[in-house]
């Protein structure tokens, strides 16, 4: 299996897995609140992770340094997510964040000069209609049930640039650094960044823990090991041997997935406007992913 193929397998894997993140997520952020399930999630991710660091330690501490300032766009990333998901509906964040792969060509041709074709062009418009339809889908539907929430959307919009935007400078990082550094930095720092907010929120609902359930521990566990280590250690591999947009492709994937999670786990729908700036933003994310 050539290293385009297992790129193609780590972006199925990685799509399945993180089809479920938005509805496994509500599930646990209904019991804990979102800035402190995101510090456990990390905490437990760093901690399952520190004996490699230990093994590692004199690289890992320069590393650090180098990669802890572009790291920050991937912890932004999660806060923006916690925050938002907590909002508005998993089914909309599934179309938000599937405009990856668009952005991820759009921040490439005006951060790094890369050129676009007309089609990538095309794409891109059709693509930012789509993420219009969701992003004030709650306007739209004037409240429905499943809408959404528009400053949850809003939030998902700007976690969606940060990520696109860390993604295109890991391709980058990974030419001086190894995967198991620039995953561990970013767990590390995002742990770290987390705990004050956590701490606040804690004093501010001091028992929260109180009314905790299996369900929000188990959501809590699948964030940890599935969509923490083991889904970024799939889209640093899919970077390395494919490219950002290839790896972006992920996105496009995901949605498929993460409606039916959505469906069993939180009971959600699927309206026909949403469908509608789905379209739209799959034909957007085709068009810029092939040249």
């Amino acid at each position: 299996m050539g290293n385009k193929q297992k790129a193609f397998l780590a972006i199925l894997i990685y799509s399945i897995i993180s089809g479920a993140v938005a509805a496994i997520t509500k599930v646990g952020l209904s019991k804990i609140p979102p800035l402190s399930f995101a510090f456990i999630r990390f905490l437990l991710a760093a901690v399952i992770i520190s004996p490699f660091i230990w093994k590692k330690r004199n690289s890992f501490a320069r590393d650090i340094k180098i990669l802890g300032p572009f790291s920050l766009l991937a912890t932004l990333n999660i806060i923006l997510f916690v925050l938002g998901i907590k909002l508005t509906t998993a089914n909309s964040s599934q179309i938000i964040y599937a405009t990856v792969p668009i952005l991820v060509v759009l921040l490439s041709y005006f951060l790094f000069g890369e050129k676009l074709s007309f089609r990538q062009v095309l794409g891109v418009m059709l693509g930012f209609i789509g993420t219009f339809f969701v992003l004030f889908l709650p306007i739209l539907e004037k409240g429905g049930k499943f809408s959404g929430n528009l400053f949850g959307n809003i939030l998902l919009v700007a976690a969606v640039i940060s990520f696109s935007i860390y993604m295109i400078l890991s391709k980058k990082a990974q030419k001086t650094h190894s995967l198991f550094h620039i995953i561990s930095v970013f767990i590390i720092i995002t742990a770290v960044i987390l705990f004050p907010f956590s701490f606040v929120e804690t004093l501010n609902n001091w028992q929260w823990w109180n009314g905790v359930t299996l369900p929000a521990i188990l959501s809590l566990t699948y964030m940890t090991i599935a969509a923490t280590i083991t889904i970024y250690w799939l889209t640093q591999y899919s970077i390395k041997h494919g490219g950002a947009v290839f790896a972006s492709m992920a996105f496009y994937l995901s949605p498929l997935f993460g409606f039916v999670a959505s469906a069993i786990l939180l009971d959600e729908s699927v309206s026909p406007l949403l469908i509608f700036a789905a379209v739209f933003t799959f034909i957007g994310i085709f068009l810029t992913s092939n040249r």
